[in-house]
């Protein structure tokens, strides 16, 4: 016979309920960077789990968050570091094709872009620039704070999460309790096409772009194969902005060779290739929402919620497909089981 919650049952409930929800407004600010280590704690577990068997809990997921930073730190200094060195590469690019739009003639007569308007605009770009470095500036002590309730939650997640999950899991009713590991296994995979099937094509693309780079002839390999690694993280735009940009430079320079090299190898081997080999191939079985429903998650995500969208947006969408399909077999239970009596 179902127990009933007695009203001091009920009214414990709502105590705690209350509580939960008066630290979530307390620590509003810093709930996205909590779901951002929750997230991301789920898909690296298996790694903990690995080391454990030579270790202790604690210490397997001491190890595995000091893992994470370091692979962290390690791709932003990298990152960082190529754009530096190439970043005067780029202006001259840059200049390089203004100046050619400036001086292209359509038709025997100018485009119609003077010089000063280009002037006008750099200007417009370097001062709105310096404007947004100036206030990323401002951020950086709330941004080290970020990083450490990141880093802290992460390891916390990662050491407590299988007892927290058992817990929760064992203290549901078992009907409740199969729909509950049912969407449990939707989030993990869901989280798993977006953190390690992300972030590997990202990889794979950047492997694929240096041989295509070191071919086309440009120099600054490792820049060029890095920016379409970087882009590749982008849904749906992907490296094809790099393609495009280093198609309209090759016009810029007349090099009819490298355009032609950039629109029928670039960009099926390092944009294409990936994406419709490699990423479907990468997710297997574990794809538990359509690429399409993905994308929605993500741009819709990211308008809704900010950057925490880009995990929660696919995420939720995922959860609702998995509950709506829960939803109609629990119906057609109850529709059998009434056709039956």
């Amino acid at each position: 016979m179902a127990h009933d919650l007695s009203l001091p049952d009920r009214l414990t409930v709502l105590l705690v309920l209350g509580i939960l929800a008066a630290a979530a407004i307390a620590f509003w600010n810093l709930l996205w960077v909590v779901v951002l280590s929750a997230s991301l704690a789920i898909v690296i577990m298996p790694v903990k789990h690995y080391l454990g068997r030579s270790m202790r809990e604690g210490t397997a997921a001491m190890l595995t968050t000091v893992l994470v930073f370091f692979a962290v730190v390690f791709s932003v200094g990298f990152t960082i570091a190529v754009l530096a060195q190439n970043a005067d590469y780029l202006a001259q690019i840059v200049q390089g094709i203004l100046a050619w739009i400036e001086s292209v003639e359509i038709g025997g007569a100018e485009a119609g872009i003077a010089s000063t308007d280009l002037a006008a605009w750099t200007d417009e770009q370097i001062a709105s620039f310096g404007d947004w470095a100036t206030g990323l500036a401002s951020q950086v002590p709330m941004l080290i704070i970020d990083l450490i309730v990141f880093f802290l939650s992460l390891y916390m997640f990662i050491y407590q999460g299988d007892a927290l999950a058992a817990e929760v899991t064992a203290a549901l009713p078992s009907r409740l309790r199969a729909a509950v590991e049912r969407l449990t296994r939707t989030s993990v995979d869901t989280l798993y096409a977006l953190y390690i099937v992300h972030v590997a094509t990202s990889v794979v693309t950047f492997v694929l772009a240096i041989p295509f780079f070191y071919v086309l002839g440009y120099d600054h390999i490792v820049f060029y194969a890095l920016m379409a690694a970087i882009f590749q993280l982008i849904p749906i735009i992907g490296p094809s902005v790099i393609m495009l940009f280093l198609g309209v430079y090759s016009l810029s320079l007349g090099d009819i060779r490298g355009g032609l090299l950039v629109a029928f190898v670039g960009y099926p081997i390092v944009c294409a290739l990936p994406d419709i080999y490699f990423r479907p191939m990468m997710m297997g079985r574990r794809a538990s929402i359509h690429p399409v429903i993905m994308w929605i998650g993500f741009f819709g995500g990211l308008a809704v919620m900010g950057i925490v969208g880009f995990v929660l947006g696919p995420l939720f969408l995922a959860l609702a497909i998995t509950g709506y399909h829960i939803l109609l077999e629990e119906l057609k239970e109850v529709k059998e089981a009434a056709q039956g009596t």
